[in-house]
């Protein structure tokens, strides 16, 4: 998860999204990275956040790789995947 998240956290600050939407979502790698260090991360949680991100980029072509990555990240992990809800 630490080597996806480091792929996730580098595609957002490489794309072209307005600055607060790039802050905010930098903000949510940082609370997930935080959540890795834990002694006992609460997978719920990074799920939650993992969905956020992906729901957040879903419409920009380019992180379509970026969302199917999280995608993976949460099928391996045995968590729920709601981003694509609502599509």
């Amino acid at each position: 998860m630490h080597d996806s998240l480091a792929v996730v956290h580098d595609t957002i600050a490489s794309l072209t999204l307005p600055g607060c939407d790039r802050d905010d979502m930098l903000e949510l790698m940082d609370r997930m990275g935080a959540e890795l260090k834990a002694k006992h991360p609460n997978a719920q949680t990074l799920g939650t956040y993992l969905n956020s991100v992906a729901r957040s980029l879903r419409n920009q072509p380019e992180a379509r790789e970026i969302c199917l990555r999280i995608q993976d990240v949460l099928e391996r992990n045995g968590l729920p995947s709601t981003w694509q809800s609502g599509l």
